[in-house]
């Protein structure tokens, strides 16, 4: 099976299953549909491949949405590869601002259905094809749905590329802005020193919104104690780094820097290992003494039972 094309039916059992079903019956040598069986079960798959990657009340939000077809309801297969790629990104900008020719990866996409639908009607020209002919339609097939695969990636990955700096900015903004509740409860103090953000995906392109994921790590001084505390010797400062997530949309019709916006309350800081016990031994009891002073500045005194 090949990676890309496995990357691109994702999390859906039902197109893996389909799609490792295709590759077996070229495994069967002794049957002259092999192909055959291989072509309807490919074409299958990139109905529903389509279909799930571009949804109809999706496409037809579009700005780029013509009707192709002049059918209601009814969507060409480019429309659904090309949302599939962009979403709603204007033809404009993918190509002037991303390089992409989604026009030539949707010819080489629909050639390459069409060529499966003349095998899946049998004709005694399309039966017990030789094995030299099989193998070069299968890459053919292979390399034009890879295609699409590759073309979601590159739109994707260049998008980050010309964002990068300002999501980067936008995450440390939302960091330094927020009082961050998991870290905050973990020592009497705390202080950031430093914030990187060293991953951007982006997770769906709709018909008007890019989203994207950023994640990274937070570097933090925890201090146990009061200042007084410190300089009379009864307090402790440990560095930690902690991971962190959030998530930041733009606009398709403004894919820039300054249309980025934080998701609210989608900031998200992994203190797990702190509290599951993955921190120096001699800070352990001050640790305990901090937590033991939340529960008691917690708990109702005896005057407020009454």
């Amino acid at each position: 099976m090949d990676r890309r094309i496995v990357e691109l039916v994702g999390d859906s059992d039902f197109e893996r299953s389909l799609y490792e079903a295709a590759v077996r019956n070229l495994e069967d040598m002794d049957n002259k549909l092999r192909f055959n069986n291989f072509a309807y079960a490919m074409r299958e798959l990139s109905r529903h491949f389509l279909h799930r990657l571009a949804p109809d009340d999706e496409v037809v939000k579009c700005s780029w949405y013509k009707n192709v077809t002049g059918k209601e309801g009814v969507l060409a297969r480019s429309e659904r590869a090309a949302f599939a790629v962009h979403g709603g990104l204007s033809d404009e900008f993918v190509r002037d601002n991303l390089g992409l020719e989604i026009q030539a990866i949707n010819k080489r996409l629909k050639d390459a259905i069409d060529e499966l639908s003349k095998y899946t009607h049998i004709e005694e020209a399309v039966f017990d094809l030789p094995p030299e002919r099989v193998d070069a339609l299968v890459i053919e097939t292979t390399e034009a749905f890879a295609g699409l695969f590759e073309a979601i990636r590159s739109c994707r990955n260049d998008i980050v590329y010309e964002l990068h700096e300002a999501i980067d900015d936008a995450a440390v903004s939302e960091v330094l802005a927020d009082t961050i509740q998991s870290i905050d409860e973990l020592a009497t103090h705390h202080y950031i020193d430093e914030i990187y953000v060293d991953s951007t995906v982006i997770t769906r392109i709709s018909h008007d919104t890019v989203y994207f994921k950023a994640g990274g790590s937070i570097g933090v001084e925890l201090q146990y104690g009061s200042n007084s505390d410190l300089r009379r010797g009864d307090g402790a400062r440990i560095d930690v780094s902690f991971p962190f997530g959030c998530e930041l949309t733009c606009p398709t019709d403004s894919p820039v820097s300054d249309s980025l916006v934080f998701e609210p309350s989608s900031l998200a800081v992994d203190t797990r290992k702190w509290h599951e016990g993955d921190r120096d031994e001699e800070y352990e009891d001050l640790h305990a003494e901090h937590l033991a002073e939340q529960v008691a500045a917690a708990s109702p005194s005896k005057g407020d039972l009454f």
